[in-house]
C-alpha cells in the first residue's frame, strides 16, 4: 500500500504567518496614526482656545469704557475728579495790557475753565495736552499753546503746564482751543485723561 501524504496544519504553513504579521503591522501602524492625529488635534484645539482667550483679553484691555459727564458736574475716574465750570467762545482774546497784543484767529477760541481734583494717595501731574475737544462728527482739536495766546491770556490763563497736584488738593485753570468758526461746541465733548498715555479718560459734554 502506498503511504498517504500527511498534510501540515494550516497554522504551521509559512504563508499564514506572513499574512498574520502583515495584518498585525497594519493594525499597529493605523492605531499609532490615529493616536497621533487625535493628539495633534487636541493640541491644536488647545492652542486655538488659548490664542482666542489672549486675543479677547487684548481687546478688553484696548477697548476700555469712557466715562461721560455733563458740564458743571464733578465726575471721578481713576481717583481724579474733573469738572468743566465754564466755556467761553470768542474770536479775540483781549490781553488787557497795552504792551501786549490781543490774540486773534480766523475761527474762534474756546476757553474752558476746568477744575481737577486729586483724590489719589500720591501726587499727580496735569498738562494741557491731557485734554482735547471732540466734535459731534468726530473731529479732534488739541489745546492751543501758541505764545501769542499765552501772552494775551496773561494772569487769567493759569494753564495746566506740567502742573503737580498733591493728594486731596485741586487745581483750576484755563485750557484754550482754536477751532473753526462754524464748530458747534454744544454738540462737542471735552476728553480728559489722567495721564500722558491716556489709560483712563472721561468725556464731558460741553452743551448745557
Amino acid at each position: 500500500m502506498s503511504k498517504e501524504k500527511v498534510k501540515k496544519p494550516f497554522y504551521k504553513k509559512v504563508w499564514v504567518w506572513i499574512v498574520a504579521i502583515i495584518i498585525v503591522f497594519a493594525i499597529a501602524s493605523g492605531g499609532n496614526a490615529d493616536t497621533e492625529t487625535t493628539s495633534d488635534s487636541e493640541e491644536t484645539g488647545l492652542e486655538s482656545k488659548e490664542e482666542a482667550e489672549e486675543t479677547k483679553d487684548d481687546k478688553d484691555e484696548a477697548s476700555g469704557e469712557v466715562t461721560t459727564a455733563k458740564m458743571g458736574e464733578a465726575t471721578t475716574i481713576g481717583d481724579v475728579t474733573f469738572t468743566v465750570n465754564d466755556v467761553e467762545e470768542t474770536n479775540e482774546i483781549d490781553s488787557g495790557n497795552e504792551f501786549i497784543e490781543n490774540a486773534t484767529t480766523d475761527g474762534k477760541f474756546a476757553v474752558l475753565d476746568v477744575t481737577v481734583q486729586n483724590d489719589k494717595n500720591e501726587s499727580i501731574t496735569i498738562d494741557s495736552s491731557y485734554f482735547k475737544i471732540i466734535t459731534g462728527d468726530g473731529v479732534e482739536y488739541d489745546p492751543n499753546t501758541d505764545r501769542e495766546v499765552m501772552m494775551a491770556m496773561g494772569e487769567e490763563l493759569d494753564d495746566f503746564f506740567l502742573e503737580q497736584i498733591n493728594p486731596g488738593l485741586s487745581k483750576t485753570g484755563k485750557v484754550v482751543f482754536e477751532v473753526g468758526g462754524d464748530v458747534d461746541l454744544t454738540n462737542a465733548v471735552l476728553k480728559a485723561q489722567t495721564g500722558f498715555w491716556g489709560t483712563e479718560s472721561i468725556e464731558i459734554a460741553l452743551g448745557e
